[in-house]
C-alpha cells in the first residue's frame, strides 16, 4: 500500500489517467478575451471614423442634416405664426422712420425668434437724436421700440463748422442746422460740456438772454458773451451770475446798449469798464469829448 501511494503523482487519478479539463474557460481567460474584443472594436471604430472623416462623408452628412433641420424649423415657425408682422415705435420726433427701421434691422416675415432686441438697441443708441432706447419682442409677431430723444441746447462752433449739441455736450447732428439758427452758439474746445451751466445762468434774466448770440469759452475758466447787436461782454471767472445781474439792471435803467459801445468788461467786481466802438473813439479823440 505504501508503494502504491508513493507512485501516485499529483494530477493523475488512481488509475494513472490524466484528469479531464472542464469545458468552461477560467475567469482569467474570459477577462483577457473580453478586453481583446473591446480593443478590437474600438480600433475598428476609430479607423472607420477616420476613413469617413477623410472621405468628407461625415461633414457632408452633418451639413445636410443641419440644412434639413433648419428648413423644418423655419416651416414650423411660419406655421405657428412666429414671424415679424408689426414694428411699433414710440417717442420718435427728429429721428426718421427709415433710420429707426434700419437700426432695428428686421424685415416683415422674418422669424421673430431670430431677432435680437439687445443688438437692435445698441444700433439705435448710435443714432444722433436717440438718448435712450428700449426694444421688446412680443410674441407672436410684434416688435416694440420706445425711444427718448435728445433736446437741442446750442450750436457748437468748432474748426469752422457748426454742430448741434444737447445738454450733456453730445453732438446730435451736423446737418440741417438752419432751423436751429435761433439757438446760441458756443465756441471753445470744452464749450460743449460747460454750455448747459452757462445757458441756465444766462436764461435767469430772460430779457437780457434774448439778446445773446454767442459765447466764447476763455481758457477753460470763463466766458465772453457776444450780443446780437455786436457788443461783447467779458464775464468774470468767479460769481459770473452776479455780474450778469448787474448788467441786466444797467441795461434796463440806463439803456447802455443804445450807446456806441463795443465791449463791456465785468471782470472787476466794483466797476464796469466800457470800450467804445472805433468810430465813437475817433470822434471822442477828435473833439476831446464823446458826442
Amino acid at each position: 500500500m505504501r508503494a502504491l501511494i508513493a507512485y501516485l503523482k499529483p494530477g493523475r487519478s488512481k488509475t494513472g489517467a490524466k484528469p479531464r479539463r472542464s469545458g468552461r474557460p477560467s475567469p482569467r481567460r474570459r477577462q483577457v478575451v473580453a478586453v481583446g474584443l473591446i480593443v478590437a472594436v474600438a480600433l475598428g471604430s476609430a479607423v472607420g471614423a477616420w476613413q469617413l472623416r477623410e472621405s468628407g462623408f461625415v461633414g457632408r452628412s452633418m451639413t445636410q442634416a443641419g440644412m434639413a433641420l433648419s428648413a423644418w424649423s423655419q416651416r414650423q415657425i411660419v406655421a405657428a405664426g412666429l414671424t415679424v408682422q408689426h414694428v411699433f415705435v414710440t417717442g420718435r420726433g427728429e429721428t426718421s422712420k427709415d433710420q429707426v427701421l434700419a437700426a432695428v434691422g428686421v424685415e416683415s416675415g422674418q422669424s421673430i425668434l431670430d431677432f435680437n432686441p439687445a443688438q437692435a438697441r445698441q444700433r439705435l443708441l448710435k443714432l444722433g437724436w436717440v438718448k435712450t432706447a428700449r426694444v421688446e419682442r412680443r410674441l407672436p409677431d410684434t416688435i416694440v421700440v420706445r425711444l427718448r430723444e435728445r433736446r437741442a441746447l446750442a450750436l457748437w462752433q468748432h474748426k469752422g463748422r457748426h454742430m448741434l449739441i444737447d445738454r450733456g455736450g453730445k453732438t446730435i447732428t451736423r446737418h440741417d442746422l438752419a432751423r436751429f439758427a435761433h439757438l446760441p452758439i458756443v465756441v471753445g474746445q470744452d464749450a460743449p460740456m460747460a454750455a448747459a451751466a452757462l445757458i441756465d445762468m444766462l436764461s435767469r434774466k430772460p430779457a437780457l438772454f434774448a439778446q445773446v448770440r454767442a459765447a466764447v469759452r476763455i481758457g477753460a475758466r470763463r466766458w465772453d458773451v457776444r450780443l446780437k447787436n455786436g457788443i461783447k461782454i467779458h464775464l468774470p471767472e468767479i460769481d459770473a451770475f452776479a455780474a450778469w445781474v448787474r448788467l441786466a439792471e444797467l441795461a434796463a435803467e440806463h439803456q447802455i446798449f443804445d450807446r456806441d459801445v463795443a465791449a463791456i468788461d465785468l471782470r472787476l467786481p466794483d466797476r464796469l469798464v466800457l470800450r467804445l466802438t472805433p468810430e465813437a473813439a475817433a470822434r471822442k479823440n477828435k473833439n476831446g469829448k464823446e458826442t
